[in-house]
């Protein structure tokens, strides 16, 4: 009799133990699964960050083409830079770009930007019109159009979204 007792409790301990085993193994898939998006999540990420590069160097080199073709007073719309001839001066082009700023870039990004564009001279000009008139930390992220025609004070005003100062 007390063996019988012995042995169904052995046996239920089993049993128990079996339960506790797989029921424990689906938390931990349910955890790697969660792992699985994770990574999934942080791939893609790395392949949009390489796609933006690749777009601002494909914009780079777009603005390089309209800087060479405006040579032969062509009116151009490639991407996102847009070239017209100055009236009265065929020789000097209008080159509109639309700016994108995206959160965490600074003045000094943004004015390379704008140099490898062609709207500027010397992103070191920007860089310090900004930093002078205090508009260096009140760049707006956002997308904002700028051209060849406009100053240093336009272009602050503009990417800040403040009056010319």
């Amino acid at each position: 009799m007390m063996r019988d007792i012995l042995r169904g409790v052995g046996i239920g301990c089993i049993l128990a133990g079996g339960i506790l085993y797989y029921t424990g193994t689906d938390n931990d898939s349910e955890a790697s699964g969660a792992d699985q998006y994770q990574s999934q999540l942080a791939e893609l990420q790395i392949e949009l960050d390489k796609v933006k590069k690749e777009l601002a160097v494909a914009q780079t080199l777009t603005s390089s083409k309209t800087d060479k073709n405006a040579g032969e007073n062509s009116n151009a719309t490639e991407g996102n830079a847009e070239t017209k001839p100055v009236s009265g001066s065929p020789s000097k082009p209008i080159t509109k770009i639309i700016l994108t700023i995206e959160a965490g870039s600074t003045s000094a990004t943004v004015a390379d930007k704008l140099e490898r564009a062609g709207i500027i001279g010397s992103a070191k000009e920007l860089e310090q019109y900004l930093i002078d008139n205090g508009l260096a930390g009140r760049i707006q992220i956002g997308v904002h159009e700028v051209d060849t025609t406009m100053d240093l004070g336009t272009i602050a005003g503009i990417i800040t979204n403040t009056t010319k100062r």
